[in-house]
């Protein structure tokens, strides 16, 4: 999540494709340039890759603790891929698909309650069917993201954070400038949750 925080704070925005070709000519990069042999890219669960993990080592375990709350809530991602998983979180659609979409889904929780296995899988078939004619042909009328509500842990926090972060010349430089004109909110974890950050350089 502090990786995160500084690419933020920098205004990096990548989604995953950009990301992997950036550490791929990192790698290369680091390999010619500096004879750098193990260029090792650390993932969070969720998939998140930093590029920063080659200019910025976090100390750990923290130098300050604050008081601590947790509990868990649902957190809608925001999803865009060319399956049913977009058909069955997209919430609008055009008028024009709607019959559609409502048979398909009618079938779908008919075919859960149907005893006849034959009949089950007939109404299951033919939802499937209409569902595949809908992603070919009638894309057009979808919105382009789907949501997908996920379980995630929230933490409220009383008192402040602190770590020793060891930094490469050139981005101590770039991180202590973006803090000195910063001018919009920072958050760290989802962009529900803003801090505020202060640098002490050693």
């Amino acid at each position: 999540m502090i990786y995160g925080m500084l690419e933020n704070l920098l205004g990096w925005h990548f989604d995953n494709n950009i990301r992997r070709n950036i550490l791929r000519k990192m790698k290369s990069e680091f390999s010619k340039r500096y004879k750098v042999k193990e260029f090792s890219v650390e993932s969070s669960e969720v998939g998140y890759s930093p590029i920063l993990q080659q200019h910025v080592k976090i100390e750990s375990p923290a130098l300050m603790q604050p008081q601590k709350e947790f509990y868990e809530d649902f957190w809608t991602q925001h999803l865009k891929d060319r399956d049913e998983r977009h058909l069955g979180g997209a919430r609008n659609y055009d008028l024009k698909i709607e019959r559609m979409v409502n048979l398909s889904k009618t079938l779908e929780k008919k075919s859960k309650s149907e005893n006849d296995k034959e009949t089950k899988k007939q109404m299951t078939d033919r939802a499937k069917r209409i569902r595949a004619v809908i992603m070919k042909r009638y894309m057009t009328y979808m919105p382009n993201y789907y949501s997908s509500p996920k379980k995630r842990e929230f933490v409220l926090i009383k008192g402040t954070y602190g770590y020793k972060l060891n930094l490469t010349e050139g981005f101590s430089s770039l991180l202590t400038e973006a803090v000195e004109t910063l001018s919009y909110p920072l958050y760290i974890g989802t962009n529900e949750g803003w801090v505020n950050i202060k640098l002490q350089i050693l």
